[in-house]
């Protein structure tokens, strides 16, 4: 058997080599509607059973026959009701049991389901260009679900039902824009003339994660190691008090923006952060309030 026999053959085989290759672009429909149909179908039926229980515990509470009045107060006779021949209350339990364990694995897998991400649109984009090229996905797929993940031609809507497995890694703001529109740029306007494809045929170009999150790194580290040194350099050098005062102000601002853009810090990290930058600022204009470049 030949090389090319053994490659993955259009359609399901094809698509599901694609989104193995490329995990970003693994994506699927959320059937969120159906998930909570299904939940509320369970939870009508153990609410029959809840009521269905209760009725035998009354039952037997009330009755003076063996030890029925028992059951209520002790396991023993209870798991033992078989022997009298009335056993409806304990089959009513085990299959509230049964039922109970369904309903609760699919209440924790829609919980999970629920909070994996949406694709981003350029996924989605690039995954509806890969379907529909001819020597990609070439249209293959013929069933009803051939329309899950919609046309390049038509405009995303907001209730496709879609997630992406592949994106579940948060990105700050810069790393999103870097790897979704820099990239992107930085390839057709420069990098595609030495960076070989990952597929001849098909012509994808990939980047590794890691590589792009190096980079990103990098430049946030240049940065944060920038910023502090640039303030007091800044500060320094000029003399008026309020001119000192309204660039404190202005560091601070561009401080706090660079830690919302470039990190994962929460509101309160950030205000903790902006505060300490800042009091820092305020310490050296302090201490140099007498001091210029020409007096020392």
């Amino acid at each position: 058997m030949d090389e090319q026999s053994l490659s993955p053959i259009e359609g399901y085989p094809k698509l599901g080599c694609h989104m193995g290759t490329y995990p970003e672009c693994a994506i699927y429909r959320r059937f969120g509607s159906l998930n909570s149909q299904n939940l509320l179908y369970y939870q009508a039926e153990l609410t029959h059973l809840e009521r269905k229980l209760r009725r035998l515990e009354a039952a037997d509470l009330a009755s003076a026959e063996g030890n029925r009045s028992k059951y209520s107060k002790d396991w023993y006779w209870l798991d033992n009701s078989v022997f009298e021949g009335n056993s409806e209350q304990l089959e009513t339990v085990h299959v509230i049991r049964s039922k109970l364990k369904e309903y609760n694995d699919a209440v924790i897998q829609q919980s999970i389901i629920s909070r994996l991400a949406d694709p981003n649109e350029s996924t989605l984009r690039s995954l509806q260009d890969w379907l529909e090229r001819p020597k990609m996905g070439n249209l293959a797929l013929l069933g009803r679900d051939r329309d899950t993940w919609g046309a390049s031609d038509e405009p995303l809507r907001n209730n496709m039902d879609l997630f992406a497995i592949g994106s579940g890694r948060e990105n700050n703001v810069f790393s999103t824009w870097f790897s979704r529109k820099f990239i992107r740029w930085f390839h057709h306007a420069l990098w595609h003339r030495t960076k070989k494809a990952d597929d001849i045929e098909s012509g994808i170009f990939s980047y590794k994660d890691t590589t792009l999150q190096r980079y990103t790194l990098h430049i946030t580290t240049i940065i944060a190691c920038s910023l502090p040194i640039l303030a007091i350099v800044v500060l320094y050098y000029v003399d008026s008090m309020d001119a000192r005062l309204g660039l404190v102000a202005l560091f601070t601002v561009v401080f706090a923006a660079c830690l919302s853009i470039f990190t994962h810090t929460t509101r309160v990290e950030i205000f903790i952060a902006t505060s300490t930058f800042a009091a820092v600022q305020v310490v050296f204009v302090s201490a140099n309030s007498g001091m210029s470049p020409t007096s020392t």
